[in-house]
Order: structure tokens, then C-alpha cells, then sequence
């Protein structure tokens, strides 16, 4: 247990401590003082020089400084001059082991320790079972794991921000892992997680030098891809080489088709960009023609569309929704007149079985892109909240479903909030967590997300985030930030801080994230063993 210093001065909750000659502090890590009894924990969020000296002296030593080594010496003699850190006091630690918010103040003078192992534990950080990182000391990883509780942390919201190249991909698929080994290791459909893949980085990891969710043994299991890889519902082959082996996957599969037939006005209106105007519109077709309303309105001339709705809505706003409506149906790749395989019916029984469903949409449009998520997430929501309502003892069995949406400020962000109407996701912001619907929200733009969505996040991972409009933004609706400004500024790749009262988390976790590829080397590793053990015939030996 190394000394890191001396407390010379307590204010409310900040402490500041004189740093010990030869010790290293650096900002966030955690450290102790152990006084009466109880055992306080801080947290380290800056530092400063002190100095007996006047500024008269200091500038007299500053200018000498090339030539006066001896006298600088003499000065810098740890009473005169000494470097000290400030801390805020995060939580104190009974004898008991209970941990609770600090009650009192260590007394001026107690020492300063690093803590161990052994106080790590007695936080509670591990007692969650969504695995994301290892708690961080300063830059140093240790070995105790950082971990969510699902079950409430999803239905409350998980909010991820970072800079472009900050990790918040590696994140996800990382807390993506971790759903398919909860689900694994408890035997149980405990979590469903649903995963919109804009760039084609989940399944196999875009490239040769990532990995992706398929090389998890895990994967012919709990995985579910909807793509257009695929032409019907099958389990796609895939392929790959680990060293000399060659490795097969059989993943479940189904194309990322939906029939006109499948969707309603409300799926129009959740989008929240349309007015109330097209909204009539459209309303007026379903009321005439039913399931056929959307061919309808995009195969119709504006004047048999007029002519047939008994001349209750303007022309120019015929005109103005077929536009608006082609943007959002594309060219036909996913939205189509009719398919044999709808997959909104597959989805929902693949959510019930606890799977991890990735939707590619790299080659779609912004508009399809947008109709799609809203479609998906209007139907996971109705079905959980129509479920709970009937079915309450079915509903309890469901597991916790989060929907992971990239580029969240897309869908969430204040100036949509105040130009157009309420969207799918607002309303899952506000209800979700009545019926365990919860969004999983990565962003690199956290500082245009509307204000409510959030302070509804209750979980936050922050990883490098530069910028202040952004994490100005979070610490102001957030709660343990507020001294973590500087922190933020100086993360590094796959370092955050987290953020989750649901999780049972006292204060701003400093973490050191997973990286996703040495999970699945470990699980390959692994199984690759086990099969040689067995004997089992599941690989071929390469010449």
C-alpha cells in the first residue's frame, strides 16, 4: 500500500493533500484515508503547486533559474515550495463493507494511501453482468472488472459519447459480447439487444485487421442478421482462419426486406417529420384504402389522390407528401410493393428468444435509414407495451431489450425537437423504461441532443470528448461530473468514465474499456482447446 500523501485542508467535499516526495498521482485515480474507523475514498481531479514564497521571490528565482541551480535547491526543500492534488471525496466505506455517500470529512493531517485490490471490491463495481472495462488508476488498468446491471441500466437509457475515433465503435460490439455472454452464462434470455450497423463494422469487423461479433463462439447462438447478404431466411456459412485453423460459423440469417403492406401512417408520424397537415393525408388514404394506402398515394396522380379523398386536402400538399414519402422508401432495397419474407414478424420472435439482432444498413439512404429504425423500434415498443398490458406474465419472461442507435443526435437532438413533432425514440426516452425498452444512444454530438434525453440517460459512458459545447453539456445534466472537466479533456483511446446510478455506482467510474478483439482471441483460444479436448470434428486442420 504506497503513501501518496498528507490532507492539509478539507472543504466540503474536496480535499486537498500535499503529494509525498517520489510519489506519482495522476488525475482521476482513485486513492483512501483510512480515519476512525472509516474509510474514505477520493477521487484526484487536479493539482497544484504551493509556495511560502512571495511572488516577488518567485519572480527574483525565476529569472535566475539557468544560473542559480544551487540556490533553487535550497528553496525547492519541500516546505518552501511543495506540489499538491486535489481530490473530492466520492464515498465513504463503513467497516461492515457498507459503502455509502461520504457523511463526514477526514481530519486534517490523516495519510494518504493508493488503494488496492481489496478496496476496489468493497466499491461494488462488479456486481453488474454486462462486463464493459477494468477500473482505471490514473492511466494504469487494474484487474478488478467494471460491469453494468442490465436489467436496470437498459430501461433507464445508456448514453455513449466520443470524438470521432474516440472507441465508441469498440464499445459497442464490446457491450454487444457482453449481452450474448449474460444470456450464455445465466442460461437465460436475459437481455435482447438490437443493433443498427452503419458502416458494416459489427458482423465481421469491417476489415482484416477487426473482428467482428461472428468469430465469437458465442454467435451461432445468440446472434441474428438481418442484411441483404441474403435472399430468404437461412443460416449464412461463414468462413475464417484463426492461425492454421479454418473456422466455421452458421449464423441465422433473414433479408432486410418490409412489405408496403407492413406499415401504417403512425409509422410516418413517428419519424416526426411530417406536418399535420400530411399527416390528414395520409390518415385519409389508410381510412379509404387500407392496407394499399401507401401505393396509393405514390402510384396516384395528384388529381385521382384529390378526386378520390373527396377533395379535403390541397393539391400542394398531395404533391409535397409524395416527395417526402419516395425520400423515406428509397428505391425499393428494403420498403417494397410486395416480399415474400417479412422480417418484422421474424424480429420479434428473435427478441423474445434474447438475441442479438444486427441490422446492416450501410447501402441504405439517410431516409430509408431513418424509416427503418422508426418502424423497428415503433414495433419492439408496441409489442412490449401491448404485451405487458394482456399478457403481464409473458410480458415479465421478455427479456430487456436496448436499441442501439448510432449517430443519436440524428433523431434526438433539440432543433428536431422544436421544428418538428414527437419521434419514436422521444417517446421510448419517456416510457420505455415502464416496459424494459431502453435505448442504447452513441453520439460524437452529445451537445446537440435535446436536454431531457440526456438527463434520462442514467447510464453514461464519456470516453475522449474534446470539445466543451459537448462536455459542458453532459456534466451539467449529469450527476458525479462535476469536477471531471479536466478529466474528460485528457482521456485517451478505450479510457472512460461511467455513469450509471441504475448500476449502483456512487461515483464517475474511472474505466479502461475492453478491447473487443482480445475477448473474442480469448474465446477462440479457448473453444479452440476444448474442441481438441473432445476430439470434436469442427475444425479442419489446413495443409
Amino acid at each position: 500500500m504506497r503513501k501518496l500523501g498528507v490532507v492539509i485542508d478539507v472543504n466540503g467535499l474536496k480535499i486537498k493533500f500535499r503529494i509525498s516526495e517520489g510519489a506519482v498521482v495522476e488525475r482521476g485515480q482513485l486513492c483512501k484515508v483510512v480515519s476512525n474507523g472509516v474509510k474514505y475514498v477520493l477521487k484526484v481531479v487536479d493539482f497544484r503547486p504551493e509556495t511560502l514564497l512571495s511572488t516577488a521571490e518567485i519572480a527574483r528565482l525565476s529569472k535566475r533559474v539557468d544560473y542559480e541551480e544551487a540556490e533553487l535547491d535550497l528553496v525547492y526543500d519541500g516546505v518552501r515550495i511543495f506540489n499538491t492534488a486535489i481530490a473530492t471525496l466520492v464515498c465513504e466505506i463503513s467497516d461492515d463493507g457498507t459503502v455509502h455517500k461520504p457523511l463526514s470529512s477526514p481530519p486534517l493531517f490523516s495519510e494518504v494511501y493508493e488503494v488496492d485490490e481489496n478496496d476496489l471490491k468493497q466499491l461494488n463495481l462488479s456486481s453488474g453482468d454486462l462486463a464493459i472495462g477494468t477500473v482505471r488508476l490514473g492511466r494504469r488498468a487494474t484487474s478488478i472488472p467494471v460491469t453494468l446491471n442490465g436489467s436496470k441500466a437498459f430501461p433507464h437509457h445508456v448514453l455513449i459519447c466520443a470524438a470521432t475515433g474516440g472507441g465508441k465503435t469498440n464499445l459497442a460490439k464490446v457491450l454487444s459480447l457482453a449481452v450474448m455472454n449474460a444470456n450464455e452464462n445465466s442460461g437465460e434470455r436475459k437481455y435482447s439487444l438490437i443493433v443498427f450497423d452503419c458502416e458494416a463494422e459489427y458482423f465481421d469487423g469491417g476489415d482484416p485487421s477487426h473482428l467482428g461479433l461472428v468469430h465469437s463462439p458465442l454467435s451461432e447462438k445468440w446472434l441474428y442478421l438481418i442484411s441483404n447478404r441474403v435472399s430468404r431466411p437461412c443460416k449464412l456459412k461463414y468462413v475464417f482462419r484463426y492461425g492454421r485453423v479454418e473456422v466455421e460459423r452458421y449464423i441465422e440469417a433473414h433479408p432486410l426486406a418490409i412489405p408496403y403492406s407492413e406499415l401504417r401512417p403512425e409509422d410516418m408520424v413517428l419519424t416526426g417529420d411530417f406536418t399535420p397537415a400530411q399527416e390528414e393525408l395520409m390518415w385519409l388514404a389508410w381510412k379509404v384504402k387500407e392496407s394499399d394506402w401507401l401505393s396509393f398515394l405514390l402510384n396516384s396522380a395528384p388529381d385521382t389522390i384529390f378526386c378520390v379523398l373527396r377533395k379535403e386536402v390541397h393539391k400542394n400538399t398531395i404533391l409535397t407528401l409524395k416527395r417526402k414519402l419516395k425520400y423515406f422508401l428509397g428505391h425499393g432495397e428494403v420498403f417494397r410493393q410486395e416480399t415474400e419474407h417479412n422480417l418484422i414478424p421474424t424480429l420479434l420472435e428473435k427478441i423474445a428468444e434474447g438475441k442479438v439482432v444486427l441490422i446492416e444498413v450501410t447501402h441504405l439512404s439517410e431516409g430509408e435509414e431513418k424509416l427503418l429504425a422508426t418502424v423497428i423500434a415503433s414495433r419492439i415498443f408496441k409489442f412490449y407495451e401491448g404485451t405487458r398490458k394482456r399478457k403481464p406474465d409473458t410480458w415479465i419472461r421478455l427479456p430487456t431489450v436496448g436499441i442501439l442507435v448510432e449517430e443519436a443526435h440524428r433523431y434526438l437532438s433539440k432543433e428536431l425537437a422544436e421544428r418538428y413533432r414527437e419521434n419514436i425514440f422521444s417517446v421510448i426516452a419517456k416510457r420505455g423504461r415502464k416496459y424494459r425498452v431502453g435505448l442504447i444512444l452513441i453520439t460524437q454530438m452529445p451537445g446537440e441532443l435535446h436536454e431531457t434525453v440526456i438527463r434520462q440517460s442514467l447510464t453514461k459512458i464519456i470516453l475522449p470528448l474534446p470539445t466543451k459545447p459537448d462536455y459542458s453539456k453532459v456534466i451539467h445534466y449529469s450527476p458525479y461530473l462535476d469536477e471531471s472537466e479536466n478529466e474528460i479533456k485528457t482521456l485517451e483511446r478505450g479510457e472512460a468514465l461511467v455513469v450509471s446510478t441504475p448500476s449502483g455506482y456512487r461515483f464517475a467510474v474511472p474505466v479502461k474499456v475492453y478491447r473487443f478483439e482480445d475477448l473474442v482471441l480469448d474465446q477462440l483460444n479457448a473453444e479452440i482447446k476444448l474442441r481438441e479436448l473432445m476430439k470434436a470434428p469442427l475444425y479442419s486442420q489446413s495443409s
